[in-house]
């Protein structure tokens, strides 16, 4: 893993999942990390792994703005922003999927994006850090059941794209990690062990789910000084899912 002593982290749902395995790595790399979250335990989590924290609904744009602010006004300005908050739905099909599901996933994974995006620049040094989780499904590939879920960070990913275009003249970069299934963090199913993880396990080369410890190493390259160079770019973490059909499908389809 790179260092990242001496860096000043925050990421934007990092109370769970893919966030708080982010945040232990670059804890455990030297970065002074705050983590932000609407969960009631947010601050006993991080001060479990040594992390500061600030309440922040990622949904509100005025909760974002006010949040990042404090933030600079305690640590300063910040080397490595991580957009992570995100949520996902059982959508079944875009026909019978209702309008409250879907404008909660357009909330935290689009809107949310936007004011992370829109207001972190602000609170960030010239060279710095922001890193988006996407999807998969998102980026290069998707399923029946998952459209609201994918247009959703499909949108996050392009105004990640965007902005690194106009924060590219402050050598900030911003880019995008897009993981498949990935297990222990309740998105996409309910439980890792169940048949539709089982399922969709089988259509990356691998035929299983990755674990965190496969993906935290990208963001720990992304945030630190080895990376300065590669801005605006969808990073897939995907097992092979997205370069074609792998033979634990051929396998699974094949079996009697």
């Amino acid at each position: 893993m790179h260092s990242l002593e001496g860096k000043q982290a925050v990421i934007l749902g990092g109370t769970s999942g893919i966030g708080l395995a982010v945040a232990q790595n670059f804890i455990s790399t030297g970065a002074n990390t705050l983590i932000t979250g609407r969960r009631s335990e947010g601050e006993q989590i991080a001060e479990k792994i040594g992390a500061e924290y600030r309440r922040c609904d990622i949904t509100h744009e005025e909760d974002v703005r006010l949040a990042l602010s404090a933030i600079e006004e305690t640590m300063g300005k910040i080397d490595i922003l991580v957009i992570n908050a995100g949520i996902a739905a059982d959508e079944e099909s875009i026909e019978v999927l209702d309008s409250k599901t879907m404008d909660a996933m357009i909330d935290v994974n689009l809107k949310g994006t936007f004011y992370a995006l829109k207001y972190g620049p602000a609170v960030l040094k010239d060279g710095a850090s922001i890193i988006f989780t996407g999807s998969v499904a998102g980026s290069g590939i998707t399923h029946a059941g998952s459209a609201v879920y994918a247009a959703s960070k499909a949108g996050g990913a392009y105004l990640a794209r965007a902005s690194a275009i106009e924060n590219a003249p402050r050598g900030i970069r911003v880019n995008c990690v897009c993981p498949a299934l990935i297990a222990d963090t309740g998105m996409m199913v309910a439980d890792d062990g169940n048949e539709t993880a089982a399922f969709l396990s089988q259509l990356n080369a691998f035929g299983r789910m990755g674990s965190q410890d496969e993906i935290v190493g990208i963001y720990n390259f992304l945030a630190g000084d080895a990376s300065t160079f590669i801005t605006g770019q969808e990073i897939r973490v995907d097992g092979g899912m997205t370069a074609g059909l792998g033979l634990p499908l051929f396998s699974a389809l094949t079996r009697e």
